[in-house]
């Protein structure tokens, strides 16, 4: 077995490094991941008020349009 140099090993690393991105890059689908885990419990309520706020910011700045009672407009930014 052959001993290796830690210097060695990071120019290794540092050589070969643009094709190992280029490879995962060409590899990677173009869908977004899936969270495998739930979120906790914290994170869900910082969440939700996150998302009142920013709806209550929007219908404050009349970007929400209530067209009917299940029917709105949002108009993204």
């Amino acid at each position: 077995m052959d001993k290796l140099n830690i210097n060695d090993l990071n120019n290794f690393i540092e050589s070969q490094k643009s094709d190992v991105e280029r490879i995962i890059a060409r590899d990677r689908k173009s869908e977004r991941i899936v969270r495998k885990r739930e979120r906790d419990i914290d994170e869900q309520k910082i969440l939700d008020i996150l998302c009142m706020k920013r709806w209550e910011e929007a219908e404050e700045n009349g970007k929400v349009k209530y067209i009917t009672e299940r029917k709105w407009y949002y108009e993204f930014d």
